[in-house]
């Protein structure tokens, strides 16, 4: 196609490529945060850390820097991006190499940079660094979105292009991974598959040497940035396959034509081998499963969670990839590469919703995100069935503007707003969803429940602890006191009950799963029937004495209850006074 013809997708793509420049450079530049919030912290951190590992400190074994490198940039809270191997006594990356070799002439221009420097320190860490990955990072996003474009236009018209790198940029989560969480591997994954096809689709039709090097790399590449997505090899053994025919056919030709297949073959293994190189040379062993505890039920899969779950499910915060889902249906009587995509997506779903950590650190089903390249197809034959349908328009357009909208809400959410959207409850969601300004009393519901809105009328004194004439004023948790119990009330006929406690501390506890908890708890007799808690540093800030309270629905049956405080292992030291309760009817 001349590219007048394709004028339509080619302003979309420049529209796309605008809204992504934007969202990197202006609205959430991560190469300019610090700690946890930096490029390269977490996950991305540990992708990257073969890199200083091996050139700047000559010590991938043992990775002596790291103490330095969390206490002066605090990439994580701490080092879990290594394991110490039982056997040799080493410490094993826990992530495979592949993303660091995609990384790697990024850090070499921000090594350049940082080493002839007199602000900037040569460790891997400082803001040279930073910069460079991310921005080398985004720019693989943008050569993913161009092959992409080319690749649609393959099989679909201009106009059905343009719509699915609209939707695509607009309504999924593949905007956030792609410019401000872009050096994940779900980026660079988006692109190795892009190009990935577009080369089945020329090695088809030309049988070059080239093509099938090239085809072998990649596969090579995406099975050495995640393990899993060794079904990259689907695609090139069935792309083009349509009939059963095309696929005795295919079969054929791979046996027929057998030195380009394993010239493919050949370099698909030396990509890997890159990985068992390391593992050979770090712990002796040629074969290392560095994800130590982390593992798979693939005898059931978390499907319904990773889908649906109010916490992080992938269509519940990105609904527009439901839409694909419709497209396959279309394909099972016909569709180009309909044997390809149709197995890839099964193979990929099972695989992603197996993993026992099914939620990927709360982030709206990222680990599907590189496989919207495939994706793309089926949501290409949905657009193009609507445009043959005029009247599904009216149903369509407003479908995917409230999905757009929905999408950057959770973008926004998830970086800037006030909403948790990691680790939310049915009752929190339904209360933030779609809501730009979130009171912060709302996030009560992410741990309890319960949650009276409005002032209570006639509240009825239940108890009250530390007042003037008690000899105990406070209650103080710290690491060698992680409990205690703060008052103590009868049954009663209201039909709710609030806690209130005033709390202080000198530092606030970050880690969530660390931070003090605020809890009723009530009995029948001894037996623990309910608890209501609610998590006290979400409200409460370093040197701050706040006022909290904590309300909960009592259960049918209950004879006395106990307000409860556990500083669940952390060693912050929080200082708890002024505790009531009272009960009241709505």
């Amino acid at each position: 196609m001349s590219s007048s013809k394709n004028a339509v997708s080619t302003y979309a793509l420049m529209i796309c490529y605008g809204i992504m420049i934007w969202t990197a450079f202006v609205f959430y530049p991560r190469w300019e945060k610090g700690g946890t919030e930096a490029t390269l912290s977490w996950d991305v951190s540990g992708y990257y850390m073969y890199l200083p590992a091996l050139f700047i400190y000559q010590d991938i074994k043992h990775c002596g820097f790291q103490e330095s490198i969390i206490k002066q940039y605090g990439p994580s809270p701490t080092f879990d991006q290594a394991f110490k191997h039982g056997e040799s006594g080493n410490l094993v990356m826990k992530y495979s190499a592949g993303q660091a070799c995609v990384m790697l002439p990024f850090f070499v221009i921000g090594h350049l940079w940082a080493s002839n420097s007199a602000i900037y320190p040569a460790d891997g860490f400082s803001f040279p660094y930073q910069l460079s990955i991310g921005v080398g990072m985004f720019l693989i996003a943008l050569i993913g979105l161009f092959f992409l474009r080319r690749i649609l236009l393959v099989y679909f018209k201009d106009s059905t292009t343009a719509i699915v790198l609209l939707l695509l940029v607009m309504g999924t989560n593949y905007l956030n991974y792609t410019c401000i969480d872009q050096a994940m591997t779900h980026n660079v994954l988006f692109t190795i598959y892009t190009i990935l096809i577009w080369l089945c689709i020329r090695f088809y039709k030309r049988h070059k040497f080239s093509y099938a090097l090239l085809i072998g790399m990649l596969c090579g590449f995406a099975t050495l940035t995640r393990p899993t997505e060794i079904i990259a090899l689907s695609i090139p053994i069935l792309w083009g396959v349509v009939t059963w025919s095309d696929l005795k056919n295919r079969i054929h030709y791979l046996f027929t034509d057998y030195k380009k297949i394993l010239l493919a073959v050949f370099a698909f293994i030396a990509i890997v081998f890159i990985q068992l190189v390391y593992w050979r040379y770090v712990t002796g062993n040629w074969l290392v499963y560095s994800y130590q505890e982390q593992g798979f039920s693939w005898l059931h899969p978390h499907l319904k969670n990773y889908l649906f779950s109010y916490k992080s499910g992938w269509l519940r915060y990105c609904p527009m990839m439901a839409l694909p889902f419709i497209g396959l249906l279309l394909m099972l009587r016909s569709g180009a590469n309909r044997f390809a995509i149709i197995l890839y997506t099964a193979i990929s779903l099972y695989i992603t919703s197996a993993w026992d950590l099914w939620d990927y650190g709360g982030t709206a089903g990222r680990a599907m995100v590189q496989h919207y390249v495939v994706l793309a197809f089926p949501l290409a034959v949905l657009i193009a069935f609507i445009q043959q349908k005029k009247w599904l328009m009216f149903i369509f357009y407003p479908t995917v503007h409230l999905f757009c909208y929905l999408n950057i809400w959770w973008v926004y959410q998830a970086h800037i707003g006030g909403a948790d959207v990691a680790l939310a409850t049915k009752e929190y969601y339904w209360k933030v969803v779609g809501r730009w300004h979130i009171d912060e009393d709302v996030n009560k519901l992410l741990d309890n429940p319960h949650r009276f809105e409005g002032t209570p009328k006639a509240p009825d004194l239940l108890c009250k602890q530390f007042s003037p004439n008690d000899t105990i004023k406070s209650i103080t948790l710290d690491a060698e006191h992680q409990h205690a119990v703060g008052a103590k009330f009868n049954s009663s006929r209201h039909n709710w009950i609030r806690a209130f406690a005033t709390f202080e501390s000198a530092e606030k506890e970050w880690n969530i799963w660390s931070q003090c908890q605020f809890i009723i708890a009530f009995y029948n007799s001894d037996k623990l029937v309910q608890t209501n808690f609610i998590r006290v540093f979400r409200f409460l800030n370093s040197d701050e004495i706040k006022t909290i309270y904590l309300d909960a629905r009592p259960p049918k049956e209950w004879s006395n209850a106990e307000i409860q405080f556990w500083n669940a292992g952390s060693d912050k030291k929080i200082t708890i006074r002024n505790i009531r309760v009272i009960g009241f009817d709505q």
